[in-house]
């Protein structure tokens, strides 16, 4: 964009995009025109109307999320071509746990965590940094919404990020309502998730299922939360993700940089 001088950019792929090839839609001549580095987005939904999700306790169902997760990963490295200074891109992942009728108690969470442990042995991360993202109580998929139950608690994300070198995307507008539903201190949440944070969605949000809103438009105290997260987690990229915000070229967008500007 002739907007401004991006350091990066992040794809939010659709399942669609891991079958086209790059170069019809990259040329090399533009290379020197691109940002430096870059992220990716994980889509949420596949083939087949299949919903990611990594830590299901259906065996079959978690290895085609595995599987999928594979082919966003090697889509992933096919881009680095197209950036050369990109070292180890972030892949940004919602990893599942999601249930139908109710949130999981504390055991059934760590029955959850502990198969996603156990598929992060089978996901290729040599030369990507695999970030789940924070996620909301009540969160929208295909076909309805959910009850989400992992990446919620921040002591739990804390801990599982610690066992496996992880890093997270820290989605703010997620985490504000998780926090309003389960009655979680959101600055304490900062202060504890921060510094394992490499990726940041900035949305403002209200209630418990409020989320994507512009900048703003929501409960978030985005004076507070920035200066806060330049002291916790001062070397994290962020992107506005306002809901609907690409429409009339990005004017959504471009709302949101407009007033995250003078904060970070």
């Amino acid at each position: 964009s002739t907007n401004s001088n991006f350091d990066f950019l992040e794809f939010h792929l659709s399942y669609n995009d891991l079958n086209r090839e790059l170069t019809d839609y990259i040329k090399p001549d533009d290379i020197s025109k691109l940002p430096s580095d870059f992220v990716v987005h994980c889509p949420e939904l596949f083939a087949g109307d299949h919903l990611l999700d990594i830590c299901s306790s259906d065996k079959e169902y978690r290895l085609e999320s595995i599987s999928n997760l594979n082919k966003t990963i090697e889509v992933t490295k096919k881009l680095m071509q197209f950036f050369p200074s990109s070292k180890k891109p972030i892949i940004v992942v919602n990893v599942g746990g999601f249930t139908l009728d109710r949130h999981l108690n504390k055991p059934e969470r760590d029955e959850k965590y502990q198969i996603f442990i156990d598929s992060f042995s089978d996901i290729d991360t040599k030369d990507i940094r695999l970030s789940p993202q924070t996620m909301p109580p009540f969160p929208w998929h295909f076909g309805g919404q959910r009850f989400h139950n992992l990446f919620t608690y921040p002591d739990e994300i804390v801990d599982i990020v610690k066992q496996l070198n992880l890093e997270v995307c820290l989605d703010i507008s997620h985490s504000k309502l998780t926090c309003n539903y389960f009655g979680i201190d959101f600055e304490s949440f900062l202060n504890k998730v921060g510094p394992y944070v490499n990726h940041i969605h900035m949305a403002d949000g209200s209630g418990v299922d409020g989320e994507g809103l512009q900048i703003g438009d929501g409960e978030i105290d985005f004076i507070n939360v920035c200066n806060m997260l330049k002291k916790v987690t001062p070397c994290s990229s962020f992107i506005p993700e306002i809901w609907q915000g690409h429409k009339d070229n990005g004017n959504g967008f471009w709302k949101a940089f407009s007033v995250l500007e003078g904060l970070f």
